[in-house]
């Protein structure tokens, strides 16, 4: 499965960002300026050994895996672009019924309802996901334009392969395509990004509207640090 490639790219983004200094904590969802890149496998990660995929996240740990990302977030590719390009993207940029059905369509083939674990609609992945693309870093970043400009890309992927709409695939048949546009380099960027924020919504507090009742911490045993932030004082409140 696409799922196994994709924690794979976690576990190397978790040992690349080992000698990157963060400004903000594993718990903190907006983080400082950073290096962006694609994350390449480059080793036989233990989640591919064998170990299901919360034993991975136990082995490496919530909190280590998040930070990792936090330090390799996938590139959207707009700082290269000119900057009337780049407004005219984010002005299109808001999800609609379709839009969110093929997003959170793609979020459940990361994190499947496999019985291993919280699926992504468990976690509220999606609900997460449009939260944290208004953060205003997240925002600058061109997040959310490049994620629907990603919905476009799998449609065109997906008509040309199998002759309907992804949404209307079957899981293999998602899972095949997905496969397809990860041999891109936009397309491994557009799935990494995605799960990077799958991650956030595991591990962060259930206050940004993913992890629901703290259903990721139960399923890692992980303990979250006090104090715990509170509605209407979370960092964005003072941002």
């Amino acid at each position: 499965m696409l799922e196994k490639s994709m924690l794979e790219k976690s576990q190397l983004a978790k040992q690349t960002a080992c000698s990157r200094n963060h400004d903000k904590g594993p718990t903190s969802v907006g983080a400082a300026k950073r290096e962006h890149g694609s994350i390449k496998a480059e080793f036989v990660s233990a989640y591919d050994s064998g170990l299901n995929r919360r034993a991975f996240l136990r082995q490496t740990g919530a909190a280590a895996v998040l930070l990792g990302l936090l330090g390799a977030k996938p590139s959207v590719g707009l700082a290269q672009e000119s900057p009337d390009k780049v407004e005219s993207d984010r002005a299109l940029a808001d999800f609609n019924a379709y839009s969110r059905a093929v997003v959170e369509a793609v979020q459940l083939q990361l994190f499947p309802d496999d019985g291993d674990g919280p699926s992504a609609t468990q976690l509220n992945g999606f609900q997460y996901l449009s939260w944290a693309l208004d953060d205003p870093e997240n925002a600058a970043d061109g997040d959310k334009a490049f994620i629907l400009k990603g919905v476009g890309w799998l449609e065109e992927q997906s008509n040309a392969t199998l002759g309907d709409s992804f949404i209307k695939l079957t899981p293999i048949q998602q899972d095949m395509v997905m496969k397809q546009i990860s041999q891109t380099q936009a397309g491994e960027n557009w799935l990494s990004l995605l799960l990077y924020y799958l991650l956030e919504s595991l591990t962060l507090d259930p206050v940004y509207g993913g992890n629901p009742d703290g259903i990721g911490w139960k399923w890692l045993e992980h303990q979250p640090g006090f104090p715990r932030p509170v509605e209407g004082k979370t960092y964005l409140d003072f941002s």
